[in-house]
């Protein structure tokens, strides 16, 4: 997938954040306080609650944007950009005499 195709696949922060709730529903959840595998989605905070101790967990809890105050569309175009590459990423050398 190009950048553009990514773009309209992804066009808004509600449309990030709804694909990364999706991938966290199938890869699944566990609660940080308990270990519990069981939870449900509390819409009005959205955040998952341990059903074993009612710990809530958010999206990004225990992923590379723990404690992120970024968007998801950021990360989403983060995440896009260092995965379609078939280079890396090196910062440009300057000769400074």
């Amino acid at each position: 997938m190009n950048l553009m195709d990514f773009i309209q696949s992804y066009p808004d922060e509600e449309s990030c954040k709804q694909k990364f709730k999706e991938y966290r529903d199938q890869v699944g959840v566990s609660c940080a306080k308990c270990g519990g595998t069981n939870h449900y989605w509390k819409q009005d905070k959205e955040q998952y609650e341990c059903k074993a101790c009612g710990t809530r967990t958010t999206l990004k809890s225990v992923t590379v944007m723990h404690k992120s105050k970024l968007p998801y569309r950021y990360w989403f175009i983060t995440m896009h950009l260092l995965t379609s590459t078939k280079k890396s990423f090196q910062p440009k050398k300057y000769n400074v005499s």
